[in-house]
């Protein structure tokens, strides 16, 4: 097991995240990728990461002045935009639950609902199994993504996760019913003073929302373990999920999605990616 001592910076900061499109070779250290949106040439976020691996502000004259039309740039919680006019922002928000280092148990500090829950699957016989099996993480991820009807390219999460579950930092968890079957699971990536709740996924039923809170429990003893004070929820824009998360005590830390298209190809992606327009 790793400690806090040897743990990465950021997980985002590994090249593991450039293997969809090129990576940006004028300043790599602002962890984009290259590609295509929509027929649009772009440099972005690499799939998969929650945000860009730099704990440095990127050189924003440096990416307008590489002449991409679309660039979308995803900062890490808590960092300001420090951009000009032609960018605009996005603001969204992560949440985290901190406790101090000399908690003994930071789940017992949950609320008490949270602890009756995780209380009533064990007594349902769930329980966690830490696992490997690429397979079994992302048929679960899989399921709950097509759920909520929501994009996910199975060709680049499979290697991520491949190459994800060799690193000694993370921890792949699975919480099984009491015939054997996989009901949810998640991987959490632990880096220096933070774990990141990652990759998560379950199967509908009467005991998934129990399933959910004991893999949520398990993540945030494998962070405790590891000498970490912090389990960041890794936000989500369904407003239901969102408040999953607030009912573990988790607080709102803003991250922003900044975005710079140029006025030539506004129309067309405001049409094809309005998301990208709501502020």
């Amino acid at each position: 097991m790793s400690n806090s001592n040897d743990l990465p910076v950021s997980w985002y900061a590994d090249p593991m995240w450039m293997g969809h499109g090129a990576p940006l070779k004028s300043g790599m250290e602002f962890g984009l990728v290259s590609g295509c949106i929509k027929g649009v040439r772009a440099l972005f976020t690499p799939p998969g990461a929650l945000h860009i691996g730099s704990e440095k502000p990127p050189s924003w004259k440096t990416l307008e002045q590489l002449g991409i039309p679309c660039i979308i740039l995803d900062l890490p919680p808590g960092m300001p935009f420090e951009g000009g006019s032609s960018w605009d922002t996005q603001k969204r928000h992560t949440r985290q639950l901190k406790w101090s280092a000399d908690v003994e148990d930071p789940v017992m500090n949950l609320p008490s609902h949270r602890l009756k829950q995780i209380q009533k699957g064990e007594r349902h016989g769930l329980r966690i199994e830490l696992i490997q099996e690429t397979d079994r993480i992302l048929d679960l991820h899989q399921a709950a993504r097509q759920r909520k009807q929501l994009n996910s390219d199975e060709s680049i999460l499979r290697p991520q996760l491949e190459e994800i579950l060799k690193s000694p930092h993370q921890t792949a968890c699975v919480v099984l019913d009491e015939q054997g079957r996989d009901l949810a699971s998640a991987v959490f990536l632990h880096e220096k003073g933070r774990t990141i709740y990652a990759f998560g996924g379950q199967k509908r039923s009467k005991e998934s929302a129990w399933a959910s809170v004991m893999l949520i429990a398990e993540g945030i003893r494998s962070a405790h373990l590891r000498g970490n004070t912090c389990f960041d929820f890794g936000g989500s824009m369904d407003p239901g999920v969102d408040q999953f998360y607030a009912e573990f005590g988790a607080q709102p830390v803003t991250k922003l999605r900044c975005t710079r298209i140029v006025w030539w190809v506004r129309p067309w992606m405001r049409w094809t990616r309005p998301d990208l327009f709501v502020k």
